[in-house]
Parts: structure tokens; sequence; C-alpha cells
């Protein structure tokens, strides 16, 4: 990406980081929340397992400053709450479901209780942080 960038443009990169926020439901206060968290630990789990690094957000600003861009900047946007977070936790479990199960992370009945508990709106789901890097490339 930073040889299609001109001299002087910038490069603006996002990516997840779900080891900044390993909780689904930061508040675990019930089973409810207590279950969440457990299925989004199973899902981490799957991702590692497919060699997924689930740390790399965090390494965009060094990334770039490494490859020789400058004004390296960056933030994190940690959504919490909502329906946008209900939705994307709805989709997300529908879409591993199956590997939950073959895998012995989940049963099916924890996982329709999950997403009932999605549906009821009454869980602060909370999505892993969004790293955002920006770099200029030099003149």
């Amino acid at each position: 990406m930073i040889s299609a960038v001109r001299p002087g443009g910038w490069l603006f990169l996002e990516e997840a980081d779900p080891g900044l926020q390993p909780l689904v439901c930061p508040d675990e206060f019930g089973d409810e929340q207590h279950l969440a968290n457990k299925l989004k630990l199973a899902f981490r789990t799957l991702m590692s397992q497919r060699g997924v690094d689930l740390s790399f957000g965090r390494t965009l600003p060094r990334l770039l400053r490494s490859a020789g861009m400058i004004d390296v900047r960056s933030d994190a946007h940690f959504p919490m709450g909502g329906p946008v977070c209900n939705e994307l936790e709805r989709a997300t479990i529908e879409q591993i479901r199956d590997r939950l199960i073959s895998g012995g992370l989940a049963t099916e009945i924890e996982i329709e209780q999950h997403l009932s508990n999605v549906a009821s709106g009454q869980l602060d789901l909370a999505t892993s942080p969004m790293v955002s890097a920006w770099a200029r490339k030099p003149v």
C-alpha cells in the first residue's frame, strides 16, 4: 500500500484489536453477561487457531514508522452498547455457530440462550477496539 502513496501523501489504516478488550460484556454482573463473555472467549480461541493475530491493530503505528512513514498518528475507538453492537454480535455468533459446537466450545443451548439475550437488548455489548493509524510518505 505504501508504494501506491505519492510522496507527501497520506495512508490511513484500520484494524480491530480484540486483545485490547477481551470481554464483550465489560460489566460482567450476571449469568447473561458471563455466557456472552464465554462465547467471546470461544470466538477468540477459534480466531487464534486460524492464525489470527489478536493484537495486530496496536502494531499499526510501529509498522508505519518502520516502513519509513512520517507524522505517524493513531487512535482507537471502542463502541459499547446499542443496536449496532447487538447486530454485530448476533451476526458473528450465527456465522461461527457450527464451529463453536463442533469445537466443543459451546452448546446449541448456550448459543440459543445467548442469541435470545442479545435480542432482548438488555446486554451492554462491546466490540473490539478499532485502531486507526495514519502517516505521511516523505517527500
